[in-house]
């Protein structure tokens, strides 16, 4: 279910917007699907793999909060 959003483990994205924003690059660590109805990834941090957080794919892949970054584009496709 994940894959119907384009989020895929290795990608990295850049989060847009938010109240703590800092231009840190996240990378998919893992997936999480069947345990809600909404798929969520693991993201770490890249600058500081101890700080993780988990987001629902939807919103990861909505272009308002995360931007994928074109390394991880080219790499998938």
């Amino acid at each position: 279910m994940a894959q119907r959003f384009n989020v895929q483990e290795g990608q990295r994205y850049v989060q847009r917007l938010g109240l703590h924003y800092r231009p840190s690059i996240w990378k998919v660590g893992s997936i999480k699907a069947g345990t809600t109805p909404i798929p969520h990834a693991l993201l770490i941090n890249v600058d500081n793999p101890l700080e993780t957080k988990t987001i629902s794919c939807p919103t990861l892949a909505d272009r308002i909060y995360y931007e994928l970054l074109a390394e991880s584009a080219a790499a998938a496709a």
